[in-house]
Order: structure tokens, then C-alpha cells, then sequence
């Protein structure tokens, strides 16, 4: 998925940030789409790479904008194409909206949601009462199905009061052919309906399922990287949550930020196979 905002374009090449960026690493966080795979098509050198660290006993996580899929669902998938994973080890914003709901509403609260089943059941299994009237919470995910019913309720909600939650802000995401409209895209049309609703956005770049994911994981930030694709997302995400931030380097476009420098770039997952210092890793 891509985040796209005005500062993006014309901007010089990017380079890395210091020599900092090669010390030692003891624990992974990486993207999924565009760092372990791209869409159904595994990446070849990702695969190798984590691999070779599960082999080592290297703790890693996955965190990833996408709200269409469960945590088990992904790690079924990255398991099908050869990375070893569990659902504990995957955070994406389907449970970021639930730990952030578990925090603030009790269940039993309103909720209007839009996006895919996954998303919906995690709600209703949490205990959320999902409603198309008067919702307290609104919550913005993908969803393909996606229809002027649906925007219509929640920008009366937000008329209305009710927090606004979005999972992410990208604007575009890839398909097979392109790239579709994302859930920034569905956000701006509430907000430009309702500018005072500000929206809640606990994906990247917020550094929410960055901390969830290092707290699993178990390592320092200052021994643990996070692996991303995306400037916009990825990159910030990580060092917001202070932790190095490697770009994998690829042809994605409007990739750059004015005043943010990635900590490293590299054009290959097994760039960073050697900065885990393999005599140092117990393996379980």
C-alpha cells in the first residue's frame, strides 16, 4: 500500500542516514507486501533471508497496513511460501483497531464499520455492537464492496459525533494490473464532508503496531530494525517507534518524504543476513 501526499514528489534520490544503520541487529519488524512478498508471489531473496534467521533463532514480527486478512491468515500465507510464521507473530490493523477499541470503549459500544469480514468478526467476537445507527465509533477499513450506502452512514455518524478510526492512510494500493483506491481515499471523503471529525489512524506511519510487534519480539530498539518498502509508512513508522529503518529499495513510486532519510537502503532482504550476528543467537 502507498501513502501519497503533496510533499512527495521532485525530491532528490534518497540516501541512507549514517553508518549507524550497520550495526548489529538482534530482532526483525518487517512489511509484508513489498519487503516478503508482492501481492500472491513470494520474493525469492525474503524468503532466504528469514530463513536463515528463523534457522538461527532470530526473533521477527510482521506488521502490515492491510485490515482484508486475519493475523492467522497471513501467516498462513507467508508459511505456504516458505517464511515460518504464527499468527502471534503477525500485527496488522485489524488488531490495532481492536486493542485501541479494548482501550477506550467497553464492548457492547456502537460501532459502524466498513471493511472486509475479517475485520468485521474480530469487532463482533471482541463484543462490539456493529450497527448502522447511532454508532460512537466509526471505523474506516478497506472494503471492496465499498458504496455511497455505506459512506453516507458514516459521515452522518460523523455529523453526529462519533470517532472516526481509520486502519490506514494509504491512498492507493497494488494490484495485479495497478493500483486501486485505498482507505486514505475513503477517509478524505468523510473528513471533507465533516473537517472537524479528525480521524484516529492507528496504522503506519503510527508507530502503534511497531510497538506491539517489538514488545513481542522481545529485543532493545536499539538492536532491532524495521524492514519496509514504503517511505511514507514503513520508514517513519520505524523510527518513530526509534528503531533503524531499512528500505528495501524498489520501483514504487512517489517514494520519498521531504526531511525523512531512511537509516539504511538496501536492494535485497539478505543485505541484512550478515548484520545478525549468528554466533550471538540461541537457537530454539
Amino acid at each position: 500500500m502507498i501513502a501519497i501526499g503533496p510533499d512527495m514528489n521532485g525530491l532528490p534520490p534518497l540516501e541512507q542516514s549514517d553508518p549507524r544503520a550497520n550495526q548489529p541487529i538482534r530482532g526483525i519488524i518487517s512489511d509484508l507486501d513489498g519487503v516478503a512478498y508482492r501481492g500472491e508471489r513470494p520474493i525469492p531473496d525474503s524468503v532466504e533471508a528469514f530463513s536463515i534467521w528463523h534457522a538461527r533463532g532470530v526473533p521477527y514480527a510482521f506488521v502490515t497496513n492491510n485490515s482484508t486478512k486475519s493475523a492467522a491468515q497471513f501467516a498462513a500465507k507467508l508459511a505456504g511460501m516458505g517464511i515460518a510464521a504464527s499468527a502471534p507473530q503477525v500485527f496488522n490493523t485489524i488488531s490495532a483497531v481492536e486493542e485501541l477499541l479494548r482501550q477506550r470503549w467497553a464492548p457492547g459500544t456502537p460501532v459502524f464499520a466498513i471493511g472486509e469480514a475479517p475485520l468485521l468478526g474480530t469487532l463482533e467476537e471482541a463484543g462490539y455492537r456493529l450497527t448502522g445507527t447511532d454508532a460512537e465509533v466509526v471505523i474506516l477499513g478497506f472494503d471492496s464492496d465499498l458504496s455511497y450506502a455505506k459512506l453516507r452512514t458514516a459521515v452522518r455518524a460523523a455529523l453526529a459525533g462519533a470517532t472516526i478510526i481509520a486502519t490506514n492512510p494509504d491512498v492507493l494500493t497494488p494490484v495485479h494490473d495497478g493500483y486501486d483506491p485505498c482507505v486514505g481515499v475513503l477517509t478524505a471523503a468523510v473528513t471533507a464532508a465533516v473537517p472537524n471529525a479528525i480521524p484516529i489512524v492507528v496504522g503506519k506511519p503510527r508507530p502503534f503496531m511497531i510497538e506491539q510487534a517489538l514488545a513481542y519480539i522481545g529485543a532493545t530498539r536499539a538492536e532491532t530494525v524495521m524492514i519496509g518498502d514504503q517511505v511514507a509508512t514503513d520508514v517513519i513508522a520505524g523510527q518513530r517507534a526509534g528503531l533503524r529503518s531499512v528500505l528495501l529499495a524498489g520501483d514504487i513510486p512517489f517514494n520519498s518524504v521531504a526531511g525523512v532519510v531512511p537509516d539504511r537502503i538496501i536492494s535485497s532482504v539478505l543485505d541484512l543476513v550478515d548484520s545478525v550476528p549468528a554466533d550471538e543467537v540461541e537457537v530454539s
